[in-house]
């Protein structure tokens, strides 16, 4: 049986989901912000060298970090933030759970109520536009 494509992240511009090996190698690139050496990354798995290296081709190829040559290592900077990927992730598990539902139908849902009030559509939309005016104006600094 094929396996289906793996539907891109949304809100990282379709980049790939990070696979639970991907993952923990990027905990520790996050950890570094200034960058980190694949010497360094090499240190911290038990994989061997090639394997290592192949995950963080990947990594790279998926457009998660940045990297450069220094002598004889590469050093790899994060080009995704750990919460630029959870946000992503949290986004792409509510679209899947919503399906089609709106937002308003969520709220509902977690306040106990079948559906919210005309009144209470109107305040969550003015929320929503708030918070989306707010982070205009953090990105726009």
């Amino acid at each position: 049986m094929a396996r289906k494509p793996e539907q891109g992240l949304e809100g990282l511009g379709g980049r790939k989901k990070l696979s639970e090996t991907e993952r923990a190698f990027m905990e520790l690139i996050w950890q570094h912000p200034e960058g980190i050496s694949s010497q360094e990354i090499y240190e911290h798995f038990p994989q061997a060298r090639g394997t290592k290296s192949t995950i963080l081709y990947n990594i790279s190829e998926k457009g998660y970090v940045e990297n450069c040559q220094q002598g004889l290592h590469h050093i790899y900077k994060a080009a995704v933030s750990r919460e630029e990927y959870e946000q992503a992730l949290l986004q792409q598990e509510l679209n899947t759970i919503l399906r089609g539902s709106s937002i308003d139908r969520l709220i509902a849902a977690f306040c106990g109520k079948s559906r919210l009030t005309d009144a209470q559509k109107k305040k969550v939309d003015a929320l929503l536009e708030e918070l989306k005016d707010a982070d205009r104006s953090v990105d726009g600094e």
